[in-house]
């Protein structure tokens, strides 16, 4: 029998869409599973849908908590309950094709035969994005390469907070689509409760620096419907962001660095608010006091298409 796996959904306010959510991990055609369900203490019906899914399979459980603790502690309420030697997470907005998770665990059980050399390895997959509008995209992630070491150790923290570049390191490394081994989530320490967003980059982040390697799947095995919400707001974004750089600052490779990524953050989201004439100010401070740092990034931005317009929809 293949090992159990622990589908995580987190979910907050959720009635329209859990019910889809739960449907999707269960059609996984992975015969060794459960899901858990972290209900964030919703104000709708949501906790009572995943309820009467329970009485009818007995693979979902129901946490349930008292007070709204942010997605980080959903999360960590999911760890904490998982029984499965794998943990893989899925949002309450979202779907995953059926072979996602025996992909995943394929993917992760290959690398560590040949290239982990003992090291935790954490598994992202591309995701199909669609906005409320209809547009869609794909997200890709880092690490697809088949057959060759992936970004792993300092360089990925790197890439994320600093912009340095990285092969194979341009990609998203979103938990909606991440699955690893229970005990990398735990030798990690989880989540940090503190961030109400980014709270995956951030876990991604202390997961590199202790030598973690980021393996991704470039197929779009989640399909991820973007949403608006209270807490999906372009302040809240950058708020976290920058959060996520102070936690972090003492990594930098100098201090230009810091400031040159605190200033590109505020360079971005103002672009995304269609602030322009504040985003040409922050563009130019930026190109007067960290030009290299400044220049490389736009460089990747234009080169990857890394601007994320249609974020907008659903984070105004």
């Amino acid at each position: 029998m293949p090992p159990l796996v622990t589908i995580g959904v987190t979910a907050f306010n959720a009635q329209d869409n859990i019910e889809r959510a739960v449907r999707s991990a269960l059609q996984q055609d992975w015969s060794n599973l459960e899901v858990v369900v972290v209900d964030d203490a919703s104000s709708d019906q949501t906790g009572e849908i995943v309820e009467r899914i329970v009485l009818k399979d007995s693979r979902v459980r129901l946490v349930r908590h008292a007070k709204n603790l942010g997605v980080g502690a959903a999360r960590n309420s999911i760890i904490n309950a998982a029984s499965g030697e794998f943990v893989a997470f899925f949002d309450d907005d979202d779907e995953s094709e059926a072979s996602r998770i025996g992909a995943q665990w394929a993917r992760i059980m290959r690398y560590e035969m040949k290239f982990a050399m003992g090291a935790p390895v954490i598994c992202h997959t591309a995701r199909l994005q669609t906005t409320g509008d209809g547009a869609e995209r794909v997200e890709p992630t880092m690490g697809c390469r088949e057959g060759a070491s992936a970004p792993h150790g300092p360089a990925v923290a790197s890439r994320i907070l600093w912009g340095t570049r990285l092969d194979q390191g341009f990609g998203a490394v979103a938990t909606c689509s991440q699955m690893a081994r229970t005990s990398t989530y735990r030798a990690t320490g989880g989540f940090d409760a503190a961030f109400r967003r980014s709270e995956d980059t951030e876990f991604c982040v202390r997961l590199a620096l202790m030598g973690g390697h980021f393996v991704g799947i470039d197929s779009p095995l989640v399909r991820q419907k973007l949403t608006a919400r209270a807490d999906k707001t372009l302040d809240n974004e950058l708020k976290y962001k920058l959060m996520l750089l102070a936690k972090h600052k003492q990594t930098a490779p100098t201090p230009g660095h810091f400031s040159a990524a605190s200033g590109f953050l505020r360079f971005k989201y103002a672009l995304q608010r269609r602030a322009r004439f504040s985003a040409l100010i922050c563009l130019l401070q930026l190109l007067v006091t960290h030009p290299v740092l400044t220049t490389d990034r736009l460089d990747q931005a234009i080169r990857r298409g890394a601007s994320k317009p249609n974020l907008a929809h659903f984070t105004r």
